[in-house]
């Protein structure tokens, strides 16, 4: 039996087009179950009986605890063989656990990474050397296997902001180290809705680095080998973006300084500079003229994230050596 585990905030125009995806499912009602984990929300009762419908079972997490607290309390629950995980935003095809449990019988594998697209038919994300991701939008994994590695570590979600990142990633670092036999499958596909379509999207999207820090405390190698690394020609270039808002940062604070210090004619280049290097940030976004506001903060916004997220490491670092006291 494969348990589908979807985390939620109970947003009905979310949450409906995925029942319906699994309404449609191909694979006979009896080989999966449904666990829809609700995060410090109200499920609709309508919402409720249909997950009831579909083999499943609704949990519910009195306060909100983050998406991978959510999938953890719901695989605790769960009956099958195998996890497959999803989002209440997708929409899976209607073969999609036909072909997933036939991929999974014939070949035995650990974890098998669906094909996530966007509308239109394009990829949610750039694979490096064909390598996994580990995206929760379309993903199994053996339930032995996730309970070995303690499931999704819950460290990676601030209450406060309801900010959440990188727990996928770090669940996936975990499983490799356990030597888990990994596997892709394009066949096995899920629709997943354009990322950060608000306003002020770009801003939030920043926010989240805070969580770099604690996984590049986790997996020290993984992360320098495996986050945001994009190859360009023969060269791999690691995480552009990011090295670009600091650049954007640095060349402004240096100006700011010449200019202070009387030297204003000698602080043009560094603005050149830094108006060079928010185009690469811009570039995230298509330079999509409506984004040009809130693409100008993001620089700041996300290296103040990076401060943070160092703090938020050394925190961790400190609790896990008092408990291995």
């Amino acid at each position: 039996m494969i348990s589908v585990v979807v985390p939620t905030r109970g947003d009905p125009r979310k949450l409906g087009a995925l029942l319906d995806a699994l309404e449609a499912q191909t694979l006979p009602r009896d080989a999966f179950e449904l666990l829809v984990a609700v995060d410090g929300a109200m499920l609709a009762p309508e919402l409720a009986a249909r997950v009831e419908a579909l083999n499943g079972r609704v949990v519910a997490l009195p306060g909100r605890r983050g998406p991978g607290a959510a999938r953890n309390a719901a695989a605790a629950l769960a009956r099958g063989e195998w996890l497959a995980f999803t989002e209440d935003d997708c929409v899976p095809a209607p073969d999609w656990l036909a072909r997933a449990a036939a991929r999974l019988a014939a070949n035995a594998p650990d974890v098998l990474e669906g094909l996530t697209v966007l509308p239109g038919d394009r990829p949610l994300r750039r694979r490096l050397d064909d390598g996994p991701q580990y995206v929760p939008t379309n993903l199994f994994v053996g339930r032995e296997r996730f309970e070995r590695v303690r499931g999704y570590h819950e460290g990676y979600f601030d209450a406060a902001r309801g900010i959440y990142f990188r727990e996928d990633s770090d669940l996936g670092f975990s499983l490799e180290e356990t030597h888990a036999v990994v596997m892709r499958d394009d066949a096995v596909k899920v629709t997943h809705p354009d990322e950060h379509p608000g306003f002020w999207d770009p801003l939030r999207w920043a926010a989240r680095y805070e969580m770099d820090a604690l996984l590049a405390r986790r997996h020290p190698r993984l992360f320098r080998e495996r986050i945001e690394v994009h190859r360009v020609g023969p060269f791999r270039v690691r995480r552009p973006i990011v090295r670009a808002c600091g650049g954007v940062v640095l060349a402004l604070a240096l100006a700011a300084g010449m200019v202070a210090a009387g030297h204003a004619p000698q602080a043009a280049p560094l603005l050149w500079i830094a108006i060079a290097l928010e185009l690469v940030v811009w570039s995230k976004w298509r330079f999509h003229p409506l984004r040009l506001v809130p693409v100008l903060l993001v620089p700041f916004a996300l290296v103040f994230a990076l401060a943070r997220g160092r703090a938020r490491a050394a925190r961790w670092a400190r609790e896990r050596a008092a408990t291995n006291r």
